[in-house]
């Protein structure tokens, strides 16, 4: 779907997913002390991911009537949907590019860090690069020894 091709509603409601899905990642991110995918401190994470979730929704559902049928310029299944993955996508590549930015001089924990948890001393950016490092020393090493006979 071009924007373009967007009507006012389904802007709305791409709006919506993407507000409230910000508010909720770092809602998360702050309860399960992530500080890696924070974009502020913890406190104030929390509290604009509250404040995120609950002004979209009052936005999106105060602002006109919402109740619309797919038939009457309403959203059908497959463009809510499709929506809502984006803007929910949307939502979680934001979150994960600017924290990594924000917190690029975050040193990184240990090497048994996996998963989330290297989230917790670590940028996402970090983790993934030295994943990605870690992989290649693997593949590399595994290569050299079976090639050299």
């Amino acid at each position: 779907m071009v924007a373009g091709m967007l009507s006012d509603f389904g802007r709305d409601y791409f709006l919506l997913v993407f507000v409230a899905s910000l508010g909720v990642l770092q809602l998360t991110a702050a309860y399960s002390r992530l500080y890696g995918l924070l974009l502020f401190n913890r406190a104030l994470s929390s509290l604009l991911g509250l404040a995120a979730v609950v002004l979209a929704f009052t936005w999106f559902f105060a602002s006109e009537p919402r109740n619309i049928p797919d038939t009457s310029s309403g959203l059908d299944g497959n463009q809510q949907a499709l929506l809502f993955s984006a803007g929910v996508l949307a939502a979680l590549v934001t979150t994960l590019v600017v924290s990594s930015l924000r917190h690029w001089s975050m040193a990184g924990g240990d090497e048994h860090d996996r998963g989330l948890e290297a989230l917790r001393r670590a940028s996402y950016l970090r983790v993934l690069m030295k994943g990605l490092d870690g992989h290649w020393k693997r593949s590399t090493e595994s290569t050299r020894r079976s090639s050299s006979g």
